[in-house]
């Protein structure tokens, strides 16, 4: 629509998913997102809060392995000869 006063509809609509997440997995999701560059960060929104994350559809399954990835790394396992 427009108006005498030019275009009064500037709206961008993006596609999402809703990731809820303890605050410790954000954390990790933040960090990831930040390393990459332009088109290949995958959070479109950061709620602010502590669980809250808005990604894009088409990263789920990558954020997921991503993810899983981090968390395995920082898992303890202790040695079955102690």
């Amino acid at each position: 629509m427009s108006s005498a006063y030019g275009d009064t509809y500037n709206v961008k609509v993006t596609s999402g998913v809703l990731v809820t997440s303890d605050s410790a997995a954000k954390q990790i999701l933040l960090h990831l997102d930040s390393m990459r560059e332009g088109p290949y960060k995958f959070i479109i929104r950061d709620f602010n809060d502590d669980t809250h994350l808005m990604v894009k559809r088409e990263y789920v399954e990558d954020i997921k392995e991503l993810l899983q990835a981090e968390l395995e790394k920082n898992t303890y396992i202790q040695d079955p000869n102690m």
